[in-house]
């Protein structure tokens, strides 16, 4: 997703992270600046995100030159735009369609209608292009996600690895539809583990083998108040990305209790996005840091142990 910042430094895994509240206004300054497109109709950029929803107030890029039009197709919350021939029965499409239901059923969020809106460019080149010249002041990515106060968009280029960036891109869309505020890293650990094909089961391999070789090396923090104090994308490495999405498996595979933490947590941001953070919470059900550290350890090391 163009998760939520505008990262100097552009984070090792290959999708954008969002632009958290506190660097909003330094961004809009610094598109202001540069002459680059600005909202029309709506004041300045969302404080949760650089993303697009609703068809009220046309964001610059929908009439943009070069922006994907040949197929549009709707499917369920999605509205699809590509720039190449696309048959609405595609196995993608079918897949992010399952995806909404997958989201809101795991994490006990509501489905909404708001509209995402998913933006495919055959040509890598094209996209680019549109990309380097909508947001000049991104990191490049083969995909990212952008929200605004009325849009939410997904801007992709077709390649071999489409697939895993449109059901990484498109669960921020589905979450921010109903959680508008979210802390970078559970929005980035949520949609690492929806990136995944559903035969997965959220195990995210590539993440288990980095944080087990971590731990081999004696370098590993687990640590969610650190993940909690990320306030923008140019933080995120490697470590961060792998440590996000084991949370977010460890909580929804443990227990029944961990579960509806996660859950009940998501709930109550829906309501106050100054809610308790999740850290907080965990350690009225679970015992102090180190505890809640030590399990998540230890069910890193079950899941490597199954690969080898």
């Amino acid at each position: 997703m163009l998760p939520q910042s505008t990262a100097s430094v552009a984070p090792p895994h290959s999708h954008a992270p969002w632009l958290p509240s506190a660097a909003l206004g330094i961004v809009a300054a610094l598109i202001a600046a540069l002459g680059c497109r600005q909202i029309a109709t709506v004041p300045a950029w969302n404080a949760a995100l650089l993303e697009t929803a609703a068809l009220t107030a046309p964001m610059p890029w929908s009439t943009s030159e070069g922006l994907p039009d040949r197929t549009v197709i709707q499917a369920g919350q999605l509205v699809i735009h590509a720039d190449f021939p696309l048959a609405g029965q595609h196995r993608l499409i079918r897949d992010l369609e399952t995806l909404r239901a997958d989201v809101s059923q795991q994490l006990a969020l509501p489905i909404s209608d708001e509209p995402v809106h998913l933006y495919l460019f055959e040509e890598p080149a094209r996209y680019d292009a549109f990309a380097a010249r909508q947001f000049p002041n991104f990191p490049v990515r083969r995909a990212f996600f952008v929200e605004t106060d009325t849009t939410l968009s997904v801007f992709a280029a077709w390649q071999d690895r489409i697939a895993e960036d449109l059901r990484h891109e498109t669960t921020h869309g589905y979450v921010h539809a109903v959680v508008p505020t979210l802390p970078l890293w559970l929005d980035e650990g949520i949609a690492e583990y929806f990136e995944l094909p559903r035969g997965a089961q959220g195990v995210h391999r590539e993440h288990v083998a980095h944080i087990a070789g971590r731990l081999l090396e004696g370098t590993c923090r687990i640590d969610m108040e650190r993940l909690e104090s990320l306030q923008s994308a140019g933080e995120l490495s490697q470590d961060h990305y792998a440590e996000a999405w084991c949370w977010v498996h460890w909580l929804l595979h443990t227990t029944p209790a961990r579960r509806r933490v996660l859950q009940d947590y998501l709930t109550d941001l829906r309501r106050d996005g100054q809610t308790a953070p999740l850290s907080a919470r965990l350690a009225h059900y679970e015992g102090p840091p180190a505890t809640c550290a030590a399990a998540v350890r230890a069910h890193v090391e079950a899941l490597s142990a199954a690969d080898d």
